[in-house]
């Protein structure tokens, strides 16, 4: 799938301009987003009985209309291994705590240029039947390589010895810890509301030993569907910023279940 080979090398991420589509991948369905609008196609059965769906939804979006097309995985977990550690042949074991059904599955890695990581990542061979009539016309990327990106680019710049970067979905919370420039954890947390986020959010403050108002706390974009999540956290966190606080549109905070992300290409 994608361009044919197993990894995307990555130095800054691309925002959707003109004549760009870009396919992000839910376990829930599928948000289609191009510069002007995101349109989201919800799967409620299997997915190789969902392609007729799918098909005849993407017929919407001509190839020829387009200049470049990228799919950003959000549906499968991933793990960050330093550059100069990665071994390819060990890329099934790096997600062997994530993934107990490896022989279905298609294994594949980003390559992080500025920060020296290698994102690990898989997903059902079944994606793939999905977007097989486009196969070789794909960039492909995981969603954690966008935003670790994004973790990177601000963190080298920071003078604060310590940041917590949180990225909120509808769903689910992204957590970056970052101490001395260097990645101390990653994990992504299922939630339901503010007391669910809260409390994932403090378990890792508390693992760390790190005291309030001692790091930084910031939140990759600023969206209104989130306000309640962010006067939450200031009750007990003075020391909270926004890192990208442009407008996201209403249709794609509908339409996407990672609004912040509904931007970017790769």
């Amino acid at each position: 799938m994608g361009t044919g080979q197993l990894f995307l090398m990555l130095s800054n991420n691309k925002i959707i301009h003109n004549n760009d589509l870009s396919i992000h991948i839910f376990v829930n369905g599928f948000s289609f987003c191009t510069k002007s609008k995101v349109d989201f196609l919800p799967r409620n059965n299997e997915i190789l009985d969902f392609k007729p769906t799918f098909d005849e939804f993407i017929s919407y979006y001509p190839k020829k209309n387009f200049r470049a097309i990228s799919i950003v995985h959000f549906s499968y977990p991933s793990t960050f291994v330093p550059q100069t550690l990665y071994d390819i042949s060990y890329k099934e074991k790096y997600l062997s705590r994530y993934n107990s059904n490896s022989k279905n599955d298609i294994f594949i890695h980003d390559i992080l240029k500025e920060s020296k990581k290698v994102n690990v990542y898989s997903y059902p061979k079944e994606i793939e039947l999905i977007l097989e009539t486009n196969k070789n016309n794909y960039q492909e990327i995981h969603y954690n390589s966008l935003l670790y990106n994004l973790v990177h680019k601000h963190n080298v710049r920071s003078e604060n010895k310590t940041q917590l970067y949180i990225h909120l979905q509808k769903k689910k919370v992204d957590v970056f810890l970052i101490k001395n420039k260097r990645l101390l954890f990653n994990n992504s947390f299922l939630i339901k509301n503010e007391d669910d986020f809260l409390y994932y959010v403090f378990f890792v403050i508390e693992q760390f030993e790190l005291e309030i108002n001692s790091f930084e706390f910031i939140f990759l974009g600023k969206i209104t569907l989130f306000d309640s999540y962010y006067k939450a956290v200031k009750i007990y966190h003075e020391n909270i910023s926004f890192y990208e606080e442009e407008i996201i549109s209403s249709q794609a905070i509908q339409n996407h279940n990672a609004p912040f992300l509904s931007q970017y290409f790769s």
